[in-house]
C-alpha cells in the first residue's frame, strides 16, 4: 500500500511509526512544562526583595552562586550513587562530575542574575524573542502532538489514525523508572527439616517488571514465590545447587515460571544442606515499557537548553546583544531556509532510494542522513561567519559596533554565539525531522521486503540510536564555527571555504596520518605530528558504525567529546581574539 494511502484508514504501520515520535514529543512537552514552571519561579523571585538584590552585591552574589551550583552537583552525585551504586563511580564519573559542576555553577550564577531587579524588563525579551522564540514554537507544536496522542488513543483514533496505542501505560512506566534497576539482597537460611514449606523472606518487586535474577548459595536450596508444599507443582520451584557462581534465570514473559507476573512481597527458601546457607539474591527490574526512559532524557535536555541559554545571556549581556542580532540576521537569510528545505527534502526522498544492501538499507540511510546534515551545517557555518564577520569588517560595520561600549572580545564571542545558535536551531529542526523518518524507514523496508509488520519497538530502536550521532555532529560543527570565525577576522569567504575544507578532510584522516607517521621517513613523521597537534581529530565525532549497528554510545564518550570540543573551541577563539585585536578596522 502506498505511503499516502495509509492515512485514509487506521493502520498499525502508522501507529508503530508514530509511537517513537510521540515518545520524543512527550519528552519535549514534559521538559517545556518544567521550563514554564521554572520561568514562573524567576518572575516570582524578581518580586521578592531579598532575592532580587543578591546580584547587586558581589560578595553575596559569589556565595549564593557557588552554593547553588554545589547543591545541584551534590544532588547529581547523590542520585547517581542511589541509582547505580557507589562502586560505579569510576574515572569517567569524576570527569563527568567536573563537567556537571561547571554547568551547575553557570546555572547557579545565572539564576541569581535572572531574578535581579535589572532583569525585570529583560527577561521577557530573552524568553519571547530570538532563539527561544523559535524554540517555544517547536516545543508547543510537539506538546500539541503529545496531547493529541492521549486524545486519539481515548477515542480509538476515530477509526482513522492513532499516534500511540497505550499512552497511559507509557506514563506509568515513566513513573516507575526511579524504582527500577538492579538490586541485591542477602539472606541466611537455617537447614530446613523434612517437608518444610520454606522460610519466608521479605522482598518487594513486580513480576511484570522482573527481567533477570540470579541466586548464589553456599548450600543446595529451593526457591519459590509461595510456600513449598507437596501440592506445589515442580515447575514452580527453582532448585539451586551449591556454588560460588550465581545461577542466572530469565523471567518468562508469560509469567508461567516460578515467579508469576504479579506483586511479590515474599520469597520462600528451603535449605536442603546440613549447614546454614548464605544466599545472595540479585534481580533486575525494568518498567513494562523501558523505552519510556527516553522521555526523561529528552525532558532534561530541553530544560538544559533553556536555562543554559538564559544563564549565558544574563551573565554576558554585551555578547548576548550581538549574539541575538547575529542569530536573527542569519535565520532570515534565504540561504538558511534553502539549506533547511534541502535537508528536509533529502531526508524524505532518501527513504525510497534503493541502496542494494540486501536488507540493510536503514544503515546506509542513517549514515547518509547524518553526513548530509553535518556537511550542510558546516557549509552554513562557514558562510555565516564570512558574511557576519569578514564582510562587517570590510564594510566597516564592525567599526560602528565597536564604537559603542562593546569590546573586541564581546564582538567575537557574540558572533560565535549567534552563529552557534543558528546552527543549533538547524540541528533541532532537522534532527527531529530526521529521527521521525528514521522511525518510518523500518516500516517501508519491511513492506518492500514482504516481511510483514515492523513493530513499534523496532522503529524506536532505530530512531533513538541516531540521537547521539546528531549531538556529536553538532559538536563537530561548533569546532568549525570557531575556526570560521577565527579565519574571518583576516580572510574572506573563498579562503575560509578552502581552509575549512582542508581541515575537514585532514581532521577525518588524522588517525590514518598519525599511524602512517610511524614510518621511518622523517618528513612523514613531522607532518603526522603537526596534523595531530594543530588540526582537530574529527574522527572522534564519527560514530556511524555504532549507530548503524544500534550499539549504545556511552555517556562517558559523549562527556569526553564535550570536553574536547570546549578545549579546542576555546583555543581557536583565543586565536581569533589575538588576530582580531590588532586588526585595523578603519
Amino acid at each position: 500500500m502506498p505511503f499516502d494511502a495509509l492515512l485514509f484508514a487506521q493502520s498499525e504501520n502508522i501507529t508503530n511509526w508514530l509511537t517513537p515520535v510521540w515518545l520524543i514529543s512527550l519528552g519535549i512537552a514534559l521538559g517545556f512544562a518544567s521550563v514554564l514552571i521554572g520561568i514562573a519561579k524567576l518572575y516570582v523571585g524578581q518580586k521578592i526583595g531579598f532575592f532580587n538584590s543578591v546580584a547587586e552585591k558581589p560578595s553575596l552574589f559569589a556565595i549564593f552562586g557557588v552554593a547553588t551550583g554545589l547543591i545541584y552537583t551534590g544532588l547529581f552525585v547523590a542520585w547517581f550513587g542511589w541509582r547505580y551504586g557507589w562502586s560505579a563511580m569510576d574515572e569517567s564519573f569524576f570527569v563527568g562530575t567536573l563537567l556537571v559542576l561547571g554547568a551547575t555553577l553557570l546555572l547557579g550564577f545565572g539564576i541569581w542574575k535572572l531574578v535581579s531587579r535589572k532583569m525585570i524588563g529583560e527577561l521577557n525579551g530573552l524568553v519571547f524573542d530570538g532563539f527561544l522564540a523559535w524554540l517555544n514554537r517547536i516545543c508547543i507544536a510537539m506538546a500539541v502532538f503529545a496531547v493529541a496522542g492521549f486524545g486519539l488513543a481515548a477515542v480509538d483514533g476515530f477509526g482513522i489514525i492513532k499516534f500511540v496505542d497505550e499512552p497511559l501505560e507509557f506514563v506509568n512506566s515513566l513513573a516507575r523508572l526511579p524504582f527500577t534497576g538492579t538490586f541485591e539482597k542477602q539472606f541466611q537460611v537455617k537447614p530446613s527439616p523434612k517437608n518444610h514449606s520454606g522460610d519466608p523472606f521479605e522482598v518487594s518487586f513486580d513480576g511484570n517488571e522482573l527481567q533477570w535474577f540470579s541466586v548464589a548459595s553456599s548450600q543446595r536450596i529451593e526457591l519459590a514465590s509461595q510456600p513449598i508444599t507437596a501440592e506445589l507443582p515442580l515447575n514452580q520451584v527453582y532448585e539451586i545447587s551449591e556454588s560460588t557462581e550465581p545461577a542466572k534465570f530469565r523471567q518468562r514473559a508469560d509469567g508461567r515460571g516460578p515467579i508469576p507476573n504479579e506483586t511479590i512481597d515474599k520469597i520462600y527458601l528451603n535449605n536442603l544442606g546440613s549447614e546454614p546457607a548464605q544466599v545472595t539474591l540479585s534481580y533486575t527490574l525494568a518498567p513494562i515499557y523501558a523505552e519510556a526512559s527516553i522521555v526523561l532524557w529528552i525532558a532534561l535536555s530541553v530544560v538544559a537548553i533553556y536555562f543554559g541559554y538564559l544563564s549565558l545571556m544574563s551573565l554576558f549581556p554585551k555578547s548576548a546583544a550581538i549574539a541575538q542580532a547575529t542569530f536573527k540576521t542569519e535565520i532570515c537569510q534565504p540561504l538558511y531556509l534553502l539549506v533547511l528545505a534541502a535537508g528536509m527534502a533529502f531526508v524524505v526522498l532518501s527513504i525510497y532510494v534503493p541502496y542494494n544492501t540486501f536488507g540493510e538499507d536503514i544503515k546506509m540511510y542513517k549514515d547518509s542522513g547524518l553526513t548530509l546534515i553535518r556537511v550542510l551545517a558546516i557549509f552554513l557555518a562557514i558562510w555565516a561567519a564570512s558574511k557576519s564577520v569578514a564582510e562587517e569588517i570590510d564594510g566597516r560595520t564592525a567599526l560602528t559596533v565597536l564604537s559603542k561600549p562593546v569590546g573586541r572580545r564581546q564582538f567575537i564571542l557574540g558572533k560565535f554565539s549567534g552563529i552557534s545558535l543558528a546552527i543549533g536551531l538547524l540541528f533541532i529542526v532537522l534532527g527531529i525531522w530526521f529521527v521521525g523518518f528514521v522511525a518510518y524507514k523500518p516500516i517501508y523496508d519491511f513492506r518492500e521486503a514482504s516481511k510483514g509488520l515492523a513493530e513499534w519497538n523496532v522503529c524506536f530502536t532505530e530512531a533513538v540510536h541516531v540521537i547521539p550521532g546528531l549531538f556529536l555532529c553538532f559538536l563537530e560543527v561548533l569546532i568549525f564555527v570557531a575556526i570560521s570565525v577565527a579565519i574571518s577576522t583576516r580572510l574572506g569567504i573563498l579562503a575560509n571555504f578552502l581552509i575549512c575544507f582542508s581541515i575537514y578532510v585532514l581532521g577525518h584522516l588524522t588517525p590514518l596520518i598519525v599511524q602512517s607517521s610511524l614510518a621511518a621517513f622523517e618528513p612523514v613523521q613531522v607532518f603526522g605530528q603537526l596534523v595531530a597537534i594543530v588540526f582537530p581529530v574529527l574522527d572522534h565525532f564519527d560514530v556511524q558504525a555504532a549507530i548503524s549497528s544500534n550499539a549504545d554510545v556511552p555517556v562517558s564518550y559523549l562527556t569526553w567529546s564535550i570536553i574536547y570540543t570546549a578545549l579546542y573551541g576555546t583555543v581557536t577563539l583565543l586565536a581569533a581574539l589575538v588576530m582580531f585585536e590588532d586588526r585595523d578596522l578603519a
